[in-house]
């Protein structure tokens, strides 16, 4: 089964695709917000990025979505999980970093931990051959909810990447999340 870690490998790779669960239903591209939900959640996510597009991803795990923009480049998947799974911000960073998506070469820098109205976020850069991939990776417990989200950019002008993570904070700040 795939897990997190081999998901934020294959965007570090580029792959831009997305799993809408059938219970929910694939978004048309045209259909914004983007909205998606679990049977047993109490909440609803939200997305109001016009340009965004679904695309199906093979094997990806239940609860998990991605959406994509290609110019300029901006990915956003994230998982619906049960709150008990989330131990905190710190507890979460600390397991990413153990990711081999993250070790040697794309190891994170430029790291920061921000709040963001109700989300804690890390924000951090990766290099990847051409360019510097900047990340967020924003967290929030709503309703018995884990909602965490992956922002990503890239710009192959390393003078970018300042510009590149303001612009993921204001795509998160786009992002709701209703109660059902």
């Amino acid at each position: 089964m795939p897990s997190r870690r081999g998901s934020m490998a294959a965007l570090l790779c580029g792959v831009v695709t997305i799993l809408a669960l059938a219970a929910v239903g694939r978004p048309a591209q045209s259909e914004v917000p983007f909205t998606f939900t679990m049977p047993q959640s109490q909440v609803t996510l939200k997305i109001s990025e016009p340009a965004l597009r679904a695309d199906p991803v093979e094997g990806a795990r239940p609860g998990y979505f991605k959406l994509s923009r290609a110019q300029p480049l901006l990915i956003v998947s994230g998982w619906l999980e049960p709150a008990q799974q989330y131990k905190g911000l710190e507890a979460f960073w600390a397991g990413e970093l153990r990711s081999p998506a993250l070790a040697g070469a794309r190891a994170p820098t430029r790291v920061e931990t921000l709040r963001e109205g109700a989300w804690e976020v890390v924000a951090y850069d990766v290099s990847v051959p051409g360019l510097i991939q900047s990340n967020l990776r924003a967290e929030r417990v709503e309703a018995n909810t884990w909602i965490d989200l992956h922002l990503s950019t890239g710009a192959a002008d390393p003078s970018k990447a300042a510009t590149s993570r303001a612009e993921l904070l204001k795509v998160l700040r786009q992002v709701q999340i209703v109660r059902k």
